[in-house]
């Protein structure tokens, strides 16, 4: 044996005891035992889903929103959108990545993206992606159940925004399943408004170390002539999931 392959042999055998390596129709990955390692600094900027991924999965065209680029960075970059609601244990429902909804743990890193339609007859508005990095997959998963209880009793909750162009949030339809806790939420401008109600799905989902949060705001009015495929009781928990497994790829 050449000395090459004795210090070859020797080191594959120690891959192979560690169970760093699994190989499955021909690819190298995790092995079933090995701990995925916690998303950090960078690399949480990969997880939300880029124009061409949404549009191939709720078959319509995205652009960026110039006037709102994409947000990272670390606790000082969640919004403040819910300083006047309430009631405020339920804002978490109604806006993405709020500081006050994640006041009490330790964030690491945020980052957040939207996306518009493009002007054409559609179904989607827009659509709005955040990631939040805890230190370890147990706090994530320790916050998100906290999410799911806070949610459970929002659910037939209206959410009163004095400062926002939608004064009213209604929120309905909750349900937890598979690491995803959705909900859908109707936007209104007010009691005695006579313009549409927004329908928006929202749904919050964990893997590893971060949580996701997706918002995908429908069209009040639509026409069966409209482009794409969401629907409001499956689309922001498809899109949390395609979140959820590049999580787990990059990890």
């Amino acid at each position: 044996m050449t000395n090459r392959w004795r210090w070859v042999v020797p080191l594959f055998a120690v891959f192979l005891a560690a169970g760093c390596t699994t190989t499955t129709a021909g690819k190298a990955g995790l092995a079933p035992n090995a701990v995925p390692r916690p998303l950090t600094g960078s690399l949480i900027q990969r997880v939300p889903l880029d124009g061409a991924a949404l549009s191939t999965l709720l078959n319509q065209p995205f652009q960026a929103l110039p006037p709102f680029p994409p947000v990272f960075g670390g606790s000082d970059s969640l919004g403040d959108s819910d300083v006047s609601a309430r009631p405020a244990d339920c804002v978490g429902v109604g806006y993405l990545t709020q500081r006050n909804v994640y006041r009490s743990v330790e964030v690491k890193r945020v980052a957040r993206v939207s996306w518009r339609h493009d002007g054409s007859s559609v179904k989607v508005d827009d659509v709005d992606e955040g990631v939040v990095a805890l230190p370890s997959a147990a706090a994530a998963d320790d916050l998100f159940a906290r999410f799911s209880a806070q949610w459970k009793e929002c659910d037939g909750t209206t959410l009163t925004v004095p400062a926002s162009a939608f004064g009213q949030r209604s929120i309905t339809d909750v349900r937890v399943a598979d690491s995803v806790v959705a909900a859908t939420v109707s936007l209104r401008r007010g009691t005695h408004s006579i313009l549409a109600s927004v329908p928006q799905a929202r749904a919050v989902g964990v893997r590893g170390n971060c949580v996701v949060e997706v918002a995908v705001t429908f069209f009040g009015i639509t026409h069966p002539s409209d482009q794409g495929s969401a629907d409001i009781s499956i689309s922001a928990v498809d899109i949390a999931h395609a979140m959820m497994d590049r999580i787990s790829e990059l990890s």
